[in-house]
């Protein structure tokens, strides 16, 4: 049995999520990396006290630099908003501490390339929560694509439409600031879809965007009476070419009624094709161009042993649906894997450099009007 001692900084829905996972961690993966929750630090120290009193962490603190400089300390989990997470990480990193952050890794893609310098400098493990890449479905897509099966991929199109902002009394949230989050539907929702993309076909060579803000201000959520403007992307459209030949879209929409969880891609290939929907992560529907003409068309693929970690879920075989929550019990066991063998892990700092050198590009396209060259020159 190896512990790994964990200090989460950030005590939101986030941190929930996480610690929720490192609760189950062992009830799926059994006893082989046990969690050990030392300390929870917030900005708010009566949050972080109440997560420790609620989650059984050891200790709580309002002061995060504390828990970085710990040497009881062996991964620092950052799930504090967007700004914080690469200082936080630096610190840990040079305090020698393992890091899981969550995404995105970055304001931008220079902060995320010094970022992932220092942290391999510091020779540690890095970590980020793409937790949609943990999806068994996604294991089994990857692999379909990789075995030839379907032919040369041709096309990618993406989506992440939700409707949560398009209450008619949605407050301003700090994600609107671009001092806080940089892009908006960007960086908060299609950075999953573009993790999807990298994930399953590749390095984006170019791309060219355009943004929109749809609800330019919105009530200050301590005084409703004023209004604070609202600095970022509401929606995004984009497109891209990657650099095995393929060509893509991609489209993210925060305020898109009817849309709760529509993060959706469609694979086209030169033998097939692939679609799949986050709303129904636990199947998807591939069709093979050499079925018999007579029974060609799109077929149900559900999750089964044998795709990814289901197994370690449900043994018994397809039907039985995981969910949200057990994406980031996978998403810790493979963070916590990694530190405890000292291996690098493939959803590291250097794989979300390369979504947020893609964001960068699409922020510059939208702004010049132009085609722009990924990733640094």
């Amino acid at each position: 049995m190896k512990k790994i001692r964990i200090g989460l900084i950030g005590a939101g829905g986030m941190g929930r999520a996480h610690t929720i996972a490192y609760k189950n961690l062992t009830n799926f993966f059994g006893n082989e990396i046990v969690p050990e929750l030392v300390v929870v630090a917030d900005v708010n120290e009566a949050a972080a006290a109440k997560m420790a009193e609620t989650f059984g962490y050891q200790r709580s603190t309002g002061d995060w630099m504390s828990v970085v400089t710990d040497p009881e300390i062996d991964l620092i989990d950052i799930t504090t908003p967007n700004a914080s997470h690469c200082p936080i990480a630096i610190e840990a990193a040079k305090n020698g501490k393992n890091v899981y952050c969550e995404k995105p890794l970055a304001m931008d893609a220079e902060e995320a390339r010094n970022a992932t310098a220092v942290t391999d400098e510091a020779g540690i493990i890095t970590a980020v929560g793409f937790n949609y890449l943990c999806n068994p479905i996604q294991v089994y897509v990857r692999d379909l694509i990789a075995s030839g099966a379907l032919g040369k991929v041709v096309d990618f199109r993406g989506t992440f439409d939700q409707d949560y902002y398009n209450e008619p009394d949605q407050k301003h949230e700090w994600r609107m600031f671009k001092s806080a989050s940089a892009s908006g539907a960007l960086g908060d929702l299609a950075s999953h879809t573009i993790s999807l993309s990298q994930f399953l076909v590749g390095d984006v060579d170019e791309v060219c965007g355009m943004t929109s803000i749809v609800v330019p201000e919105r009530p200050d959520p301590k005084d409703p009476s004023k209004m604070l403007p609202v600095e970022n992307d509401d929606d995004v459209h984009f497109m891209m070419r990657y650099k095995n030949g393929a060509i893509g879209t991609i489209m993210s929409n925060r305020l898109a009624s009817g849309r709760k969880l529509s993060l959706t891609y469609e694979i086209q290939l030169t033998n097939g094709s692939i679609v799949y929907t986050q709303e129904r992560q636990n199947e998807v529907q591939i069709y093979r161009h050499d079925d018999d003409k007579k029974q060609r068309g799109f077929k149900t693929v559900y999750a089964v042993p044998g795709h990814g970690d289901f197994d370690k879920f449900y043994p018994a075989g397809a039907g039985f649906g995981m969910s949200y929550s057990d994406l980031k019990v996978i998403e810790v066991h493979n963070a916590l894997s990694a530190a405890a063998e000292n291996k690098p892990y493939e959803i590291d700092f250097h794989f979300a450099t390369k979504i947020m050198e893609i964001i960068d590009a699409v922020l510059e396209s939208a702004e010049t009007r132009s085609w722009v060259k990924v990733g640094k020159e």
